[in-house]
């Protein structure tokens, strides 16, 4: 089959769907891995054997324009925001913050400090600042189920979404100089900034990319990351002050998103026609007011029916892995009265428990389900596996002695308490799985709709024009999901010269997926 001839169509259908709809905005995951708003699937400083994670982030501005970005960092067990602040971004600027435990004590808060230049407002202390539980620290709140204490600080994800872009005397201010420092960051940090000054504050254009790490020096692990990208989240300017817990990434306008339904190579010809895409508008789920139309929308760029990745846990070499698995709009759909689609559990002290199946492969192709948390087959009346936070993180395990790092109470890799511990087969030490779920809203008698969607299908693998389609109703299967799988590596103490060191390695994967739209 001919490459660019595939390239070639694929084009057409994006051509098809603007040509069809017309040229309204429309949110959609940037293949570019650039855009308006930034999802960081996951921060640690949780501590594994004995050893604590830090984790870096940095953003980049690729674009010629000033900015003004709002950074919020959110714990994981229900999404509540624990740190956020305005960054002003000169052109071309990377700014980099270090999230670190703020103290060796147990259960300590995490700690965000940045050895930047770039303008924040409020200014970010030489010494750092330490993550809040005000927002969850309420008494009768949903959030509050969980826990109120600090603790639930160190892991979430972290969202950063461009407010607008700058012009003006403002812009002037925060754009580096020759020196590599901002001209003037006090005009952004001053009491009665409020809101950027009319006429010097424009619509958001892109251009954000950003990275995360997974450090933990004492283990000698490190996993790297891209930020997920969301181009076109917004065509207008939603500026806020630092301290407010809006613009979110639900705030999408207008509330209509542009989905490619992939893998879909038809059986018999291996042709690619069957390949759809959709602009899908969504209405607000009148079950729930925070599931708004915005939330619908974004949250159909992160639905998929299953989660697959590798997984090893060779005895030789002491290997381990964790996936991450974040929903970064879970909050959105549910509370501990309602559970709008696609979700199906309440929120509750242990969370909103969404059930899953799993089913893995070693690498000669010998599978099996598991499910609990026990050994595959399962005895009788054992209760399904679930995902019950917001970032939850699944530990692979088997019946080998070395898996049983951190236990029930966390994870192996990367030490989470926001855990699922999973099993497979016995004597199983690496290959592949596939997560599922099984709740009745995601699955095939649920499914996340979509008010009206205009369809378009290659609808031919030899050069002919694509198949357009609607508008009509659409349904989107499954959960909204990020993250990663980590794995480790340990080959005890090596050799380095004349001097000895230790042999350990880490390596982060992004997930694959399966996901099911239809018609």
């Amino acid at each position: 089959m001919n490459t660019f001839k595939r390239k070639a169509l694929f084009a057409a259908v994006v051509a098809g769907l603007g040509t069809a709809a017309g040229t309204a905005e429309a949110v959609y995951m940037s293949p570019n891995r650039t855009g308006q708003a930034l999802v960081f699937p996951y921060y640690t400083v949780q501590s594994a054997n004995g050893n604590a994670f830090n984790t870096y982030i940095s953003v980049v501005n690729t674009t010629t324009f000033a900015k003004a970005v709002k950074v919020r960092f959110l714990e994981g067990k229900t999404s509540a925001e624990v740190l956020d602040f305005n960054l002003f971004l000169s052109p071309n600027d990377v700014w980099v913050g270090v999230v670190t435990p703020s103290s060796t004590a147990a259960g300590a808060p995490g700690h965000l400090s940045t050895p930047d230049h770039s303008c924040t407002r409020p200014l970010i202390p030489t010494a750092g600042i330490d993550f809040r539980n005000f927002e969850y620290d309420v008494a009768g709140s949903d959030d509050a189920l969980p826990g109120t204490g600090l603790d639930r600080t160190r892991e979430g994800y972290v969202e950063m979404l461009e407010m607008g872009t700058l012009s003006g005397a403002t812009a002037a201010a925060v754009t580096h100089n020759s020196a590599g420092v901002p001209a003037n960051c006090g005009v952004v940090q001053a009491a009665g900034f409020i809101t950027v000054p009319a006429g010097q504050l424009n619509a958001p254009n892109g251009g954000l990319m950003g990275t995360g790490t997974l450090i933990n020096v004492q283990s000698g692990l490190n996993g790297d990351y891209k930020a997920d990208a969301l181009d076109g989240w917004r065509d207008s300017i939603d500026y806020t002050d630092s301290g407010f817990v809006t613009p979110r990434l639900d705030d999408a306008a207008p509330p209509i998103s542009l989905v490619v339904r992939s893998g879909d190579i038809d059986p018999v010809t291996g042709a690619s026609t069957l390949i759809t895409a959709y602009r899908s508008t969504f209405v607000a789920d009148p079950a729930l007011v925070t599931a708004t139309a915005g939330a619908r929308a974004v949250a159909s760029l992160f639905m998929h029916t299953a989660v697959m990745n590798e997984y090893v846990l060779d005895n030789a070499t002491g290997s381990l892995t964790d996936w991450v698995i974040t929903q970064p709009l879970k909050n959105r759909f549910v509370t501990s009265t309602v559970a709008a689609v696609p979700y199906t559990a309440l929120l509750t002290s242990g969370g909103a428990c969404e059930t899953i199946a799993f089913t893995f492969f070693d690498r000669e192709e010998q599978g099996a389900v598991a499910a609990g948390s026990d050994f595959s087959p399962l005895p009788p009346g054992a209760l399904a596996n679930s995902l019950c936070w917001e970032s939850t993180v699944l530990s692979i395990r088997n019946d080998d002695a070395h898996t049983a790092v951190g236990g029930s109470t966390a994870s192996a890799v990367l030490g989470s308490v926001n855990l699922t511990n999973v099993s497979v087969k016995n004597g199983f030490q690496n290959g592949w799985a596939a997560l599922s779920f099984t709740g009745v809203n995601a699955g095939p008698a649920g499914g996340m709709p979509a008010a009206a969607a205009q369809r378009v299908s290659l609808g031919t693998d030899t050069g002919g024009a694509a198949v357009v389609a609607g508008p009509a109703a659409a349904t989107f299967f499954g959960l909204p999901v990020t993250g990663f799988a980590f794995r480790t590596f340990s080959n005890g103490t090596l050799t380095c010269g004349s001097a000895s060191c230790q042999g350990n390695y880490g390596g982060l994967f992004a997930h694959s997926y399966r996901t099911t739209i239809t018609p």
